[in-house]
């Protein structure tokens, strides 16, 4: 699956850098890992393994999962290597709960592009599929079990029993991203295809939007219905995707009108110039009573005598529950925030690359060119400038 940098929003950590592409892991692959590996050691393998050790069985359901992930890190890699073939920069690729995610920097300029990339996933899959079968086969020879005419699973060996789950489980994730659920990789085909029938990528994003969502609701109805049938894990399972694919395709649509709406502006066109600042002599108290409890403005710029910027200070600086105004008699300077390249925005960063960047920030940011502060911008004005500005379609 591949989506835009500003709708990945998971906490995630860092585990590697593969080609150039950094490779986060969702603490919800701890659970899924854990699924996975659980369900193949007490059901799936004692089924096909009757005379296996508990050991063996949990052994070669450990390995199978971890090889299941890397199955997966390929899938996204694929969609990586594609996406930045066809000029779109991945920041990174997230495994998280319900499989992963590449978080391109853009979208396809073209539709031949969208298809490409879209593409590339469940292809990858599919050829991991037949590259474990070929494996499969090849042990199965060795063994002398490929020619008989009832395969007996509980003669095969712990690799050839990986080959063979993992090359079930990478077809079934090929046919599955191919499932026309936008942004899923087969709903990206079908946006690839609508837009270039009619030429205008945001109405076809919006049918095949319509199209992911309908999807989204057949899995939810699905679910309900195992849930109603006594199968609450599968049940709940469906629903949780359901409900994933029906968000992210709303999203998808939003997303790709705020792409086009600030495509061509930068930070200067958007960010609040009319502010106030703050002489580095007060105190804290004078500050809190004068300057923060008295204005709906959240950053304050901070300056010294010749008018210099020396940081900014916010409301977050702040411990308002946790410290007394009397004791607050201390420079204002002990919470100065610096006006370095993380904690400020230059005002040519293109306002789309900026609203990312906001993202992870709670408070505003200060707009700096030079060593002066010449704005404030919040992504929520961002999303109020947008809001004021008619998208034509």
């Amino acid at each position: 699956m591949q989506e835009p940098q500003s709708q990945s929003t998971m906490t995630s950590t860092r585990v590697a850098r593969v080609l150039g592409i950094d490779v986060r892991v969702h603490v919800s692959v701890a659970v899924i890992f854990m699924l996975i590996v659980s369900s193949l050691a007490l059901n799936v393998f004692p089924q096909w393994h009757p005379q296996w050790t508990a050991w063996l069985n949990w052994s070669t359901a450990f390995t199978a999962g971890v090889l299941f992930f890397v199955s997966l890190l390929i899938h996204e890699l694929s969609h990586s290597v594609v996406a930045q073939r066809c000029g779109i920069g991945i920041s990174a690729i997230t495994l998280f709960l319900f499989g992963g995610v590449a978080e391109m920097q853009g979208e396809p300029e073209t539709p031949k592009d969208e298809f490409l990339i879209a593409g590339a996933g469940p292809l990858a899959s599919l050829i991991l599929a037949l590259l474990f079968g070929l494996l499969a086969s090849v042990s199965l020879s060795r063994e002398d079990l490929l020619l008989q005419e009832a395969l007996d699973l509980s003669q095969l060996s712990a690799f050839t029993t990986i080959c063979v789950w993992l090359a079930s489980i990478n077809l079934m994730l090929a046919l599955f991203n191919l499932l026309p659920g936008f942004p899923m990789d087969g709903g990206r085909l079908f946006r690839a295809v609508l837009w270039w029938r009619s030429g205008n990528l945001l109405q076809a994003t919006q049918l095949a939007s319509r199209v992911g969502s309908a999807c989204g609701w057949l899995f939810i109805g699905l679910g309900a219905l195992q849930l109603l049938g006594g199968n609450p894990v599968n049940g709940l399972w469906m629903i949780l995707i359901g409900w994933f694919i029906r968000r992210l395709a709303l999203s998808s649509v939003a997303s790709l009108m705020l792409d086009q709406a600030l495509r061509g502006f930068n930070v200067r066109a958007i960010m609040r110039t009319r502010f106030d600042t703050v002489p580095a002599d007060i105190s804290a108290r004078r500050f809190i009573e004068d300057y923060l409890l008295r204005s709906t403005q959240q950053l304050w710029p901070v300056v010294d005598a010749q008018g210099h910027n020396l940081g900014f200070v916010t409301a977050q600086s702040f411990d308002l529950q946790g410290a007394s105004l009397e004791n607050a008699i201390h420079s204002i300077n002990r919470h100065l925030q610096p006006l370095d390249d993380e904690h400020s925005i230059d005002p040519d960063m293109q306002a789309r690359l900026a609203f990312d960047k906001l993202a992870n920030h709670p408070s505003p940011l200060p707009v700096v060119e030079g060593d002066n502060v010449i704005g404030i911008i919040h992504q929520n004005d961002i999303l109020r400038w947008f809001s004021f500005h008619k998208l034509a379609v």
